[in-house]
């Protein structure tokens, strides 16, 4: 347990991956707690939830329900298990439990459609061959798979004693949530918004076909909102919300520019040769999936757009300059 802000506590989680932690919240009211997000299905996150329970004095016993932001495993991993030593209901957006069984399904063909799309996009064979054994590593973090509630965005939920609204706030996931008190104007706001990281925008096979714009979209309108605080989901407690997003939207036009300058230099490149040069050659099979799904993100944005076009040579896609 790290913090504790009126009635929410911060519980720190750690991951065995880049990220290193995962802040999880407990919020405690007159009848009982909510959690929102789980972890993962490890050893190190069931040890920092009992610490948790002692730190801040509650039991299973007391857990109402549990919130998901989103589907992906550090937060979504652990909610099985919890539902089963709390008998509570797990929330989540329906689009992200639809996600949750297309990459985490034991009978999804996910990896298989994950290695082709790589492959398409100028992985070489090597890494290539990796995607699926790597995808369905992810499996004994993610289950049991909990009996979900489905959350609509527009409506309301009760955490503690207090009424939050229901955001819809995609990019970084097609479904993600975000929860806000309009009357201390304070938003749990998952992998949303994050202080000091950039939240990693993606593109999946079978998911949204422009995820950048989806999530410049969610920051131009949620910057219209008035936030004092943010609970974010890595990275400390923060207060400059608009100032956040400014700097979101900064980078990535920065970042738009920077790939297309590449692509045009080369008179023509792969996804990955443009992630290469953005990110560098040093990572392992996580991090360079995250990486190259960026890179596309930012490329297709570009094609969408009409500054880009796509090529196909012998079954390699090639990003090139539009005709002026």
């Amino acid at each position: 347990m790290n913090h504790q802000w009126g009635d929410i506590y911060q519980v720190t989680l750690p991951l065995p991956f880049a990220l290193r932690m995962i802040n999880a919240y407990v919020i405690k009211g007159s009848s009982g707690v909510a959690l929102v997000d789980a972890g993962l299905n490890i050893d190190m996150d069931v040890q920092a939830w009992q610490e948790a329970q002692a730190a801040a004095d509650w039991k299973w016993a007391d857990v109402e329900k549990i919130v998901l932001t989103h589907y992906h495993p550090d937060h979504y991993g652990l909610a099985g298990t919890l539902q089963q030593w709390t008998g509570a209901p797990v929330y989540l957006s329906r689009i992200d439990h639809e996600q949750a069984q297309l990459f985490f399904g034991r009978k999804s063909q996910m990896p298989e459609t994950m290695k082709s799309f790589f492959a398409f996009h100028g992985l070489p064979d090597a890494w290539v061959a990796q995607i699926p054994a790597h995808l369905r590593s992810f499996h004994p973090w993610v289950e049991p798979h909990p009996q979900v509630t489905l959350l609509e965005p527009g409506e309301t939920i009760r955490m503690g004693d207090v009424e939050y609204e229901v955001l819809h706030t995609p990019g970084h996931a097609d479904g993600h949530l975000s929860f806000y008190d309009p009357n201390r104007k304070w938003l749990i706001g998952g992998d949303f918004l994050l202080p000091k990281i950039t939240p990693n925008i993606s593109l999946w096979p079978e998911c949204h076909p422009n995820p950048l714009d989806n999530y410049l979209t969610t920051l131009a309108r949620m910057k219209e909102l008035e936030v004092s605080r943010v609970f974010p989901s890595h990275g400390p407690v923060f207060d400059h919300y608009v100032e956040r997003i400014e700097m979101l939207e900064k980078h990535h036009a920065d970042r738009l520019r920077e790939m297309k300058a590449f692509v045009v230099e080369k008179a023509g490149a792969t996804a990955f040769e443009v992630c290469q040069h953005q990110f560098g050659s040093n990572h392992n099979i996580h991090n360079l999936r995250f990486a190259l799904s960026e890179t596309l993100a930012h490329l297709e944005y570009l094609r969408i757009r009409g500054e880009l076009s796509v090529e196909e040579r012998d079954g390699i896609a090639y990003y090139m300059a539009c005709a002026a």
